[in-house]
Parts: C-alpha cells; sequence; structure tokens
C-alpha cells in the first residue's frame, strides 16, 4: 500500500466519524441524550469536519501532487499523523467541555500544523516543474488557509475572555469560514482540477483560466462582506460586496466556456465514479456562486443569514456537495480510493443520495420558515439522510478492505 493511499483511507475513515457524529447530533435534536451538550457537539463536529476530513484530504492530494521524495515523505507522515492527533483531540475535547484550554490547545495545534504545511509545501512547489500555470492556484489556497486563523484565534478569545458582542462573534466565526470554504478549500480544489485539464488546454483557455483565477481572487476579500451585511455595515462594505458577487458570475463563465469546450476530451479519461461525483459538485459549486450573488440583494441576505437551516444547507452545500463530491472523485481517479467491490459501488450511491435528501428537506425547510411555516417530520426526515450518509460511506470505507485495484 502506497503512503498516499494509507493516508487516503484513514481520510475516508475519519469521514465515517465525521458522518456518525452528525448523526448523533441528528438524533440529539429530537431525543434526549442527556449526557451530550448539542453546542459542545457542534462544535466538535465542525472542528473535526474542517480538520479531520477536509484538510486532511486536501493534504493528502497535494501530497500526491508533489510526489516527494523518501525523506520528503517521512516529513508529510510526521506531520498528518500530529494533524491526526490534533483533529481527534478537537473531536474528544469540544463535545464535552466547549472552548476551554484543552479544546483551543488541539485548536491552535491544528492551525500550527496547516503553518508547517504551509511552508513544506511552498518549498516545494516553488523549484516543482512538473506543474506550471496552476501553482498559484496552491499558493492562493495556502495563503488564505493561513489568513483563516485569524478568525479562529479571534474566536478563541472572545470565549476565553467571555465577550459576548454579537457581530464581533459572527464576524470571527464567518471570517473563518469564508477563507476556508471560498480560499482554502476552493482554490485548492479548482488547482487540482486544472493540473488534471492543462492536457487538453490551449492557449487562449489557459489564458481564460488565468483570467478566471484573477477574479476569484482580487474578490476573495469583498465577498466576505456578503456574510456581514445582515449587520448595519458601511454603503462602501454593501456595494464591494455586490460587486464581489457580479464578478464572481462572470468569472464562472469563463471557467464553464474551458469545460465546455473540453468535454469531449474530458470525459473519456475520467472514471467512471468520478465523473458523475464532479458532475454533482460542479453542480453545487454553480448553485453556491449563484446563492452568493443573491445573498447580495437586501431583502434576501436577511433569510441567507437569519434562517438556520438555509444556513445550515448552503454550508453542507459547499462541505458535502461541493468539497467532499470533488474529494471522493479524486481520490478514484487517481486510484488512492476503490470502488472494485460492489458493496463500495453501493456505498458511493447510497452517500450521494443522502446528500441530495438532506440538501432537499434542509431547502423546504428553509422555504417554510420563510413563510412562518414548517414541514411536518422534517427533523425525523434528516435523520433518516444522516443515517443514509453514514450507511453509505460506512459500505464504502468497509469496502476498501484488502480491495487492490488492478493496474
Amino acid at each position: 500500500m502506497s503512503f498516499t493511499h494509507k493516508w487516503a483511507k484513514l481520510a475516508l475513515f475519519n469521514f465515517l466519524i465525521l458522518a456518525s457524529v452528525g448523526l448523533l447530533l441528528r438524533y440529539k435534536i429530537l431525543f434526549p441524550l442527556p449526557v451530550v451538550d448539542h453546542k459542545h457537539l457542534m462544535h466538535g463536529h465542525s472542528h473535526f469536519a474542517f480538520a479531520g476530513w477536509v484538510s486532511l484530504a486536501l493534504y493528502i492530494a497535494i501530497i500526491y501532487l508533489l510526489q516527494p521524495n523518501e525523506i520528503e515523505k517521512k516529513q508529510f507522515n510526521r506531520l498528518l499523523w500530529i494533524h491526526q492527533i490534533s483533529s481527534y483531540g478537537m473531536l474528544f475535547t469540544f463535545p464535552f467541555m466547549g472552548y476551554a484550554a484543552p479544546s483551543i490547545a488541539f485548536s491552535t495545534l491544528s492551525i500550527l500544523i496547516s503553518y508547517w504545511f504551509t511552508f513544506l509545501v511552498w518549498r516545494k512547489i516553488k523549484n516543482l516543474t512538473t506543474i506550471s500555470f496552476e501553482k498559484k492556484w496552491l499558493y492562493a489556497a495556502l495563503i488564505c488557509n493561513i489568513v483563516s486563523s485569524a478568525g479562529t484565534f479571534a474566536l478563541a478569545y472572545m470565549m476565553v475572555n467571555k465577550i459576548l458582542h454579537q457581530n464581533w462573534y459572527f464576524g470571527a466565526v464567518y471570517f473563518y469560514l469564508h477563507f476556508q470554504y471560498n480560499g482554502w478549500f476552493l482554490f485548492t480544489i479548482l488547482g487540482l482540477l486544472f493540473v488534471y485539464l492543462r492536457k487538453w488546454m490551449n492557449a487562449l483557455q489557459i489564458k481564460r483560466s488565468n483570467l478566471f483565477f484573477q477574479l476569484l481572487f482580487i474578490t476573495v476579500i469583498p465577498a466576505w462582506f456578503l456574510s456581514m451585511l445582515w449587520m448595519n455595515v458601511p454603503t462602501w462594505m454593501y456595494y464591494a460586496a455586490v460587486a464581489a458577487a457580479v464578478v464572481q458570475l462572470i468569472a464562472i463563465y469563463f471557467f464553464i466556456q474551458i469545460l465546455f469546450e473540453n468535454r469531449k476530451s474530458i470525459l473519456p479519461g475520467l472514471h467512471p465514479m468520478t465523473k458523475w461525483l464532479w458532475i454533482f459538485s460542479g453542480l453545487s459549486f454553480l448553485l453556491k456562486i449563484i446563492m452568493q450573488a443573491l445573498s447580495s440583494v437586501q431583502e434576501l441576505n436577511k433569510y441567507a443569514f437569519g434562517i438556520r437551516p438555509i444556513v445550515i444547507g448552503f454550508l453542507h452545500l459547499v462541505l458535502l456537495g461541493f468539497v467532499s463530491l470533488f474529494m471522493l472523485g479524486h481520490f478514484f481517479q487517481y486510484r488512492l480510493l476503490f470502488l472494485n467491490k460492489q458493496q463500495a459501488k453501493k456505498g458511493i450511491w447510497i452517500f450521494i443520495t443522502g446528500v441530495l435528501l438532506n440538501e432537499f428537506i434542509l431547502m423546504l425547510q428553509g422555504i417554510a420558515a420563510m413563510n412562518y411555516s414548517d414541514i411536518p417530520y422534517s427533523n425525523y426526515m434528516l435523520l433518516a439522510a444522516a443515517f443514509i450518509m453514514f450507511s453509505g460511506l460506512f459500505l464504502l470505507f468497509t469496502g476498501q478492505k484488502n480491495n487492490i485495484e488492478p493496474s
């Protein structure tokens, strides 16, 4: 078993653990579970989602791209194990104590690991000749990951010192989420995608991809303002947010052009499951950009950030629909995870069904809440969706055992 194959399986195991915690959260909403504090468990769930699953998966994909030598593999292996310790440390401290010294210590360790990872990767990329125009995507991703930590430190400071200023609290939360979702996650995924696409891209398409990158990068900071329009923000901040939303829609046009023009070359080379996963991921990405643009409309922004099912639905759209489906497809494409066994194939389709069901129910809940009504048994349906996702990942993970892909 190769170095990255081993770690991809561990990342999938972490994803399964994350799904089990999500299932427990949904159970806690409906049934008594006195030993578990819902808010604390939610903190553990979210921290483990970002560190234990997504960041670990992105680390593995980048390391695979870099093709490190034996000495570098040992460095990355040590880093990933310490990252695992910090991830599980957060998972087992936040649910029982919330923001306290141990949980903050593990969270801080996770951030320091991201700095260490950035140092190792930046040094490696700089001298790498196997990738060219794609480097800037990874540089931007690493920068955004570092910048996002400012939100975490600010949040921890406020929690420890019991500073209960609502705008500051949510400002720090949304700062972290924005530079993770729209920075670290987004730029890494697009960088990985363009590494795959580059063999078919001509000079004009590379130029379009550069323009696509520039438009996304210059809107990173003003797009953060979109998540704060429900506050009493200055007029300049509102117009900057609207401009960012419009520019991102324009950027998507160039991206779609590149994909459309190369569709006949791209699709035949994709793993059959990767094709479906990346289609669902791409649609989620497109929907995300459209929803962000709609949130710049003041009449709609109060719904986007004031109704819990819409907020949770959007976060899951990005984390599950865009990021997780892409990363699973990426691992299948590069044979870091396998679908040889029927059990694993059933598992991935069951998981996709759970993701779609989860988003559909949350969307219905959000629409109902806008009309001051409720969807009967919706929380039971969300519990069922969580169980379906967990079941799918369980089958996928157990289907990896002794599963060797033929070369």
